[in-house]
């Protein structure tokens, strides 16, 4: 007995000093700090117990952190941070309204069920510019889940904060411009899950300043960007966005700013409280939107009218009498009238742009900016003087225009326009008597505003009286047009990498008037086939050139004209005869409505295919017009084009011989004509 009890002895030692060393292997084991265990880095602490500075570990030292190791600490996952954040500023949130309710010492009475607002913070339905899922916008501020509940009407006592977004009793509003520190601070910003280094925020801020400012020179130059941030955050990332289209070095910038800017551009529409720089993000983002591959998705023409409205509702149409639009005392000195005046000017600019290169009408008002003869400055002296008389010049153009015109050649409505076609003409050349001496860029614009006139040329019937030296002079404004696009392109800072998008909608518009053109067999030995030929062809160049993303709306449209120059047969396009020059099938798009039927040919809306079967000598096929951007979804191919190749290829096997004779004839009628 005694010898078992010494082996238990022996043994319970034995189990003692095991774990007497386990334990010494535990402590002696190094860890790490919780900054450095959070971050998944070496950690060179040596002790346990951290008691002074000279105890921290290097990289503590370094950042200037407090270095300490707790038990109980955890890593936190950062992709669960913005969950946790929002759900707790939506427990504040109810903490708040619950105290509110509970402060109030005035009676209740029983109500009627109210929906319940969803925070400001939460994002609803967004669109996605870079997926083709037809995704709804959501505008409404109430969540889809919520459930009715019992609201307390309270009597007159009560707080006017209780009734925020209940009732429409006026109450006393805090102005809603941002007050930007004096002297913010350079440091790296944030949004959802991209971050912008301080060095990086001044190379982007350069690119814009330098490159897209000189097309719509909304924002000050000296300003600092974070300046712009402390200002409107939204406008901030729009200037960045803006900036990542051609930035070489992070070619995924843009994609994902798209997604995060997109999501804060509908978080502060819906927080209602707009000031006049959200008003000029909205005025960037419709210049240079995100890019897509259809237009369907594409809501910059939304966007405008959001602009125009909000613009509207604050005031900005009527700067020196802005004390009517606001609740509390407003007197405006000298700069912030300047602001205001050049902010309306620029949104009736954008406006007017979006509504002409979209071909949709503009039903929003559009007043006539305020004198600013009662103030120091000039108006002549505003940077978008001469292109806001364009703009409104295009605009006049688009309501004389608009109305279709009758299939005939006869009646007083054919009269009209000849006489309108007349009246316009006067106003542009004493137009651009005004704006003579003016820059390049002006001079394109000014182009850009004759062609938009001359493209309703293509409404009109053969037998109006003039028809044909008007065509032959809506070739000449278009081919001038490309041309000097072309001269632009080639200077250092690239004309179609940094222009507006309406600029790009312009430069197709002006592209398919001379494909139509050259085309037709009446007036391609008229004009000067053979430089429009190599025009066109390089239109198609400058198209791809001002693409941003794989397959977004410039490349396939470039593709587009490119394939129907490679048709065998370019009757397909233009027609044989003088009559097959006018727009039958789209007639209600304003001067875009020639884009119409040869994007509708491919696909509507260009969202159809072109396969290699179609493609003349057997070449390659172009790029899916209706595949996402980035996509790898097969060529489907389009009936449509089929059949026009088909046609093509018959009517030229066929009527080769006729056709050849027709164009002797057709040459000698005009050649006794012009003489």
């Amino acid at each position: 007995m005694q010898s078992s009890r010494r082996t238990d002895d022996e043994s319970g030692s034995s189990r003692t000093d095991f774990g007497a060393d386990q334990a010494d292997k535990m402590s002696s084991r190094r860890k790490a700090c919780n900054d450095c265990k959070q971050q998944k880095l070496r950690c060179d602490l040596t002790s346990a117990q951290v008691l002074t500075v000279s105890d921290y570990c290097s990289r503590c030292r370094r950042l200037g952190l407090a270095c300490r190791i707790d038990d109980g600490f955890r890593r936190t996952r950062k992709r669960r941070q913005p969950t946790d954040l929002e759900s707790e500023i939506q427990s504040l949130r109810e903490q708040l309204r619950a105290s509110q309710s509970n402060t109030s010492t005035s009676s209740q009475h029983n109500g009627t069920d109210w929906p319940v607002p969803a925070p400001v913070g939460t994002p609803g339905v967004v669109f996605n510019t870079l997926n083709q899922t037809d995704i709804g916008l959501n505008f409404s501020p109430v969540r889809p889940d919520s459930t009715p509940v019992s609201i307390d009407f309270p009597d007159a006592t009560t707080n006017d904060a209780d009734l925020q977004c209940l009732t429409t009793r006026p109450g006393i509003e805090p102005p809603t411009q941002h007050h930007a520190s004096p002297f913010p601070l350079a440091r790296p910003r944030a949004l959802g899950n991209i971050i912008l280094q301080i060095e990086e925020i001044d190379e982007l801020f350069n690119m814009y300043i330098k490159h897209n400012h000189p097309y719509l020179p909304l924002i000050a130059e000296k300003k600092s960007p974070h300046e712009y941030y402390e200002r409107s955050d939204l406008l901030f990332w729009v200037i960045m966005a803006v900036a990542a289209r051609r930035h070489k070095s992070q070619p995924t910038l843009l994609p994902r700013l798209a997604r995060n800017v997109t999501d804060l551009l509908w978080k502060t529409l819906r927080s209602m409280s707009h000031s006049i720089s959200t008003i000029r993000a909205l005025c960037l983002l419709c210049t240079w939107p995100f890019p897509t591959s259809s237009s369907t998705s594409d809501p910059t023409f939304m966007l405008v009218g959001i602009m125009l409205q909000m613009s509207t509702q604050m005031g900005l149409h009527c700067a020196f009498d802005a004390q009517d639009f606001a609740k509390v005392p407003l007197k405006l000195d000298t700069s912030e009238y300047s602001e205001w005046v050049q902010t309306w000017e620029a949104c009736n600019i954008v406006a007017i742009s979006v509504s002409i290169g979209c071909g949709l009408p503009l039903f929003s008002q559009v007043y006539e900016s305020p004198s600013a003869s009662q103030f120091e400055s000039s108006s002549s002296e505003s940077p978008f003087y001469l292109r806001l008389q364009i703009e409104r010049f295009r605009l006049r153009v688009s309501l004389s225009l608009a109305r279709p015109m009758p299939t005939g050649g006869e009646g007083a409505l054919t009269r009209e326009r000849s006489m309108m076609y007349h009246l316009l003409n006067l106003d542009l050349d004493e137009l651009e008597k005004e704006c003579s001496g003016s820059c390049d860029t002006e001079a394109w614009y000014l182009l850009a505003a004759r062609l938009h006139l001359q493209a309703f040329y293509l409404f009109d019937h053969f037998a109006m009286e003039g028809y044909k030296d008007r065509i032959v002079g809506l070739f000449s404004t278009a081919y001038n047009l490309v041309d000097l696009g072309q001269r632009l392109n080639a200077r250092l800072q690239g004309f179609f990498n940094h222009c507006p998008f309406f600029c790009y909608q312009t430069y197709v518009n002006a592209a398919f008037v001379l494909l139509k053109i050259l085309t037709n067999g009446f007036f391609n030995p008229i004009v000067d086939a053979k430089a429009g030929k190599q025009l066109l062809e390089s239109s198609i160049t400058g198209l791809r050139q001002m693409s941003v993303a794989n397959n977004d709306l410039p490349a396939r449209l470039g593709d587009i004209i490119g394939f129907f120059c490679a048709l065998p047969d370019p009757a397909v396009v233009g027609g044989v005869t003088l009559i097959d020059l006018q727009l039958k099938q789209v007639r209600n798009r304003l001067s875009m409505s020639v884009v119409g039927p040869h994007s509708m040919a491919v696909g509507h809306d260009g969202e159809g295919d072109v396969t290699a079967g179609e493609m003349p000598d057997g070449e390659a096929p172009r790029p899916s017009a209706a595949s996402p951007i980035s996509s790898g979804e097969p060529v489907i191919e389009s009936g449509r084009m089929k059949k026009a190749a088909k046609a093509a290829a018959e009517a030229e096997a066929a009527a080769k011989g006729a056709a050849e004779e027709l164009k002797k004839n057709i040459q000698e009628e005009t050649k006794a004509e012009f003489e």
